[in-house]
């Protein structure tokens, strides 16, 4: 039986989640599913776990460790199906999720997301997503993580889309705006369908090092193929208004942290970036998901005395 939808799940000392993860996805009300795993050289009993489904999967082994990015790659290298979707190996998804999401597949759509729960412990929250636009090229409508979506396989092989692999952070930022760029139209569902670990061990919200400069590398590296393409001025807004969300969501984390020169540093390399690709980045960064204006994100100077605020608070 040829799969319509191949499932990729790249998973690195995942012994407390693996199971529960693919138990989610071998339960889908859709069959027609291969579910693709790469352990990426685990050093717990992650590898042991995924053996025990050998019959169920298909098992990728890598002998050296290659992160998220290269992993994910090697899994659509294996991919079968006509449809691409990811799920982390922390995470777990509702029964129905890829035959709701096929079910809202087309002729003329080439990418479906779907809303998402953000679970913490035993809190499970929905975070819907109420946009009806069909837009694919307004970027800032759904999330920038690529487990919540469904992808046309034949996109991704024909315009040779992959992870890039010298990020640790925001990798799949990169792989998603370069397929929405090269795809029509798309669905958004208000149904929440993944489950989101976003208190788990390799959150980006639950770690910092000098690895989050990723992030701005990342977006920089977007802006940069949108341009090669003489696509930057038409998309201007929208890559604005994400770059302002990765940033402002960033600083809410800091209080969690006491790294003033990572935050100082961070914030010092994002502004050089709005100010590089964005010169009016003042009016949306100041304002984002907020009601009123917090110029101080904006301003060097002011971010550093925010920061230093909030670590004697921390202390």
């Amino acid at each position: 039986m040829k799969p319509i939808v191949s499932v990729i799940v790249p998973v690195y000392n995942g012994e407390r989640t693996i199971k529960k993860c693919l138990d989610s996805i071998l339960a889908q009300t859709l069959k027609e599913i291969e579910v693709i795993v790469i352990n990426d050289n685990s050093t717990d009993s992650t590898l042991e776990i995924l053996k025990s489904y050998k019959k169920k999967i298909v098992l990728i082994d890598n002998k050296e460790n290659m992160g998220p990015a290269g992993s994910r790659n090697k899994g659509l290298e294996k991919a079968k199906g006509k449809y691409v979707g990811f799920v982390d190996a922390d995470d777990y998804i509702s029964e129905h999720m890829y035959k709701t999401m096929l079910d809202n597949m087309s002729d003329d759509t080439d990418l479906v997301c779907c809303s998402r729960y953000n679970v913490k412990g035993t809190n499970i929250k929905p975070i819907i997503n109420e946009s009806k636009t069909t837009n694919i090229k307004e970027f800032s409508k759904t999330s920038s993580y690529t487990w919540d979506k469904l992808y046309r396989k034949s996109i991704i092989d024909e315009n040779n889309i992959y992870f890039p692999e010298r990020y640790s952070y925001a990798e799949d930022f990169c792989f998603l705006m370069k397929y929405k760029f090269y795809s029509n139209k798309m669905v958004i569902l208000d149904e929440p369908l993944y489950y989101y670990k976003y208190d788990s061990f390799g959150s980006i919200t639950n770690s910092y090092d000098e690895k989050i400069y990723d992030i701005i590398d990342a977006l920089s590296d977007t802006v940069k193929f949108f341009q090669s393409k003489e696509a930057f001025e038409d998309n201007y807004y929208e890559l604005l208004l994400i770059s302002a969300g990765f940033y402002v969501r960033r600083i809410k984390e800091f209080s969690r942290f006491t790294n003033y020169k990572l935050k100082k540093e961070f914030v010092r390399r994002f502004i050089s970036y709005f100010k590089n690709y964005f010169p009016d980045y003042k009016r949306v960064v100041n304002t984002f998901g907020t009601d009123r204006n917090v110029f101080y994100r904006s301003n060097y100077h002011l971010m550093l005395m925010y920061i230093k605020y909030k670590e004697k608070r921390l202390k």
